[in-house]
């Protein structure tokens, strides 16, 4: 099984390096306009600890793509057919999937948070304390729940359904599935107060988050239990 998630892992890097670089490259460039843009105002350090670190999510589902390609690869290709034949059960391959989905959100977390208190040290703004707030509680949580919940829909997604030429992939709209709570809180933080962090927030995220992790546990036990083997066979 852990040889099994690592070469998964590898293969993940590979086939989603460029949705993997393109989200790092893009947050980073939006921490950069946004800590350019503060360094303007004379609220700057508001203004930065309210804004890019909400933005993060977003792309956090984008550079996780790798992990769901791999699956419908697979599947696609009759590889769970094998591992099927040889007793792996549904549970242990949606379960490893899930893991390579969130190694890529840690390397994504990692070089993108990385670039941006870099961007934001070099435009000569101080990194405060609600900052590192803001990316503890809002930023780091909200990133793997959105995307735990977006590979576990997408994986389901993907074994219910027949692939139908012209008919765009499940990859698609699990990008869709991922985003929706990250928006949902953004913009309940966003008119509920932003410059002040308000407990009522913190209340929201939370939840939120408490949320899309007991869908994810839900999913995965209906995965194991009703999922029937028949669903990961290959459609070709």
């Amino acid at each position: 099984m852990t040889s099994f998630i690592r070469t998964n892992f590898r293969r993940a890097v590979s086939f989603g390096s460029v949705y993997l670089i393109l989200a790092i490259v893009m947050s980073i460039l939006v921490g950069g306009i946004f800590s350019w843009t503060a360094s303007l105002s004379e609220d700057a350090s508001l203004y930065v600890a309210s804004q890019f670190p909400m933005m993060i999510p977003l792309f956090a589902v984008i550079g996780s793509f790798g992990g769901l390609m791999v699956f419908v690869s697979d599947r696609t290709k009759g590889v769970y057919e094998y591992l099927i034949a040889y007793g792996v059960s549904v549970y242990k391959i949606f379960w490893a999937t899930l893991l390579v989905t969130l190694g890529l959100v840690t390397i994504f977390l990692g070089i993108s948070l990385a670039g941006n208190m870099a961007i934001l040290l070099l435009m000569g703004s101080q990194i405060q304390f609600s900052l590192i707030k803001l990316i503890l509680i809002y930023t780091i949580p909200l990133c793997y729940a959105s995307t735990a919940f977006m590979c576990i829909a997408g994986m389901m997604w993907s074994s219910l359904t027949v692939r139908v030429p012209g008919v765009n992939s499940p990859i698609g709209i699990s990008a869709l599935i991922g985003m929706l709570p990250v928006m949902v809180v953004y913009f309940l933080t966003l008119f509920g107060g932003l410059g002040g962090l308000s407990t009522s927030i913190w209340i929201i995220i939370g939840g939120v988050v408490l949320l899309l992790v007991i869908l994810v546990i839900v999913m995965m036990i209906i995965a194991n239990n009703k999922m029937n083997r028949e669903r990961l066979l290959s459609d070709a």
